[in-house]
């Protein structure tokens, strides 16, 4: 099979686990997955996770490869191993999902690569996209759920990638994976949105994964340019408030977010610096989703101008 032939969501049940015990694998940009299986409930879980997503030949060199194996009597406990090492040992099985999420993370964001790596959601809308950088708790995944249910498009809930040659955003379409009150804050904003089961006490407390949107996985090969950097902070009784960052300190708290910054030495500094030329920087402090996403959205950039007349600027 190759890409696009056929989707997780088109395999019959049986197939689906029948591929996930010898052994899946799947494209997200520019990153090849394996995963390996026999435990069905984690096989059904990720194939509606990934159900938009074209299902590769196993044959494809991967940039990850994770298996899930029982461990103990009953499968009720399970083992998760990135290529070959355990990462995870005999956790509930119930824990399985969210820990293989998290396990994709590690195995590609933190491996060497040419690309410029950011710990980042990022979002895109007439062209221009929307870096938000942030550690865990800043707020960043919800604001990204909430952006991508008012007109935005996915790229990224995780880490932007941006090529060298030209600074452009590589489009990663994952699950966004929404924690505590960031579930009930985007069930109020959108009602309709397709999230899965709450996994209950995670390593990082409740958990629930959104599905990314049919559009954002269809779109993954479309590159998109930077245009925005904003610093999120949720902070309880703060309002919304966003004001502009100056070019330096911009730079500064990118590279404190960035995976590989240091490694890529000199270019590393060259292309985050040239995104930032290119780049309106701010910090927001917000206690509100809908104020949060509001605020967001009527950001304006002069290279929304700049592609209306010109029809894009990446490839």
């Amino acid at each position: 099979m190759k890409f696009g032939d056929v989707k997780f969501g088109e395999l019959p049940s049986a197939e689906l686990i029948r591929l996930f015990r010898g052994g899946i694998a799947w494209r997200t940009g520019p990153y090849v997955v394996h995963v390996r299986s026999p435990v069905r409930f984690v096989a059904r879980h990720l194939a509606w996770l990934y159900r938009d997503f074209g299902v590769l030949d196993y044959e494809e060199i991967p940039d990850a490869e994770i298996s899930v194996r029982a461990s103990g009597m009953g499968w009720r406990r399970v083992s998760i191993f990135s290529d070959g090492a355990v990462r995870y040992r005999r956790v509930a099985r119930s824990q399985a999902v969210p820990l293989l999420e998290w396990t994709l993370n590690l195995s590609v964001f933190h491996r060497p690569t040419q690309n410029l790596l950011i710990h980042a959601a990022v979002v895109e809308r007439e062209g221009c996209s929307l870096i938000l950088p942030g550690e865990a708790g800043s707020g960043k995944s919800t604001l990204c759920a909430g952006l991508i249910h008012h007109g935005w498009r996915l790229l990224s809930d995780e880490v932007a990638v941006i090529r060298p040659s030209d600074g452009c955003l590589l489009p990663v379409p994952r699950p966004v994976s929404l924690k505590g009150g960031g579930i009930e804050a985007l069930r109020r904003m959108a009602p309709e949105a397709c999230l899965g089961p709450v996994w209950p006490r995670t390593p990082k407390g409740r958990v629930a994964h959104l599905l990314p949107p049919t559009t954002s996985v269809q779109r993954m090969d479309d590159p998109a340019r930077p245009a925005w950097i904003v610093f999120p902070q949720f902070q309880p009784g703060a309002g919304c408030r966003i004001q502009p960052l100056g070019k330096a300190d911009t730079l500064l708290h990118c590279a404190g977010n960035a995976f590989n910054y240091s490694i890529l030495g000199r270019q590393g500094f060259e292309v985050l610096a040239g995104v930032i030329d290119d780049c309106q920087g701010y910090e927001m402090l917000f206690d509100d989703l809908w104020a949060a996403v509001d605020t967001l959205g009527g950001l304006r950039h002069p290279c929304m101008a700049d592609l209306a007349v010109s029809g894009g600027a990446c490839s």
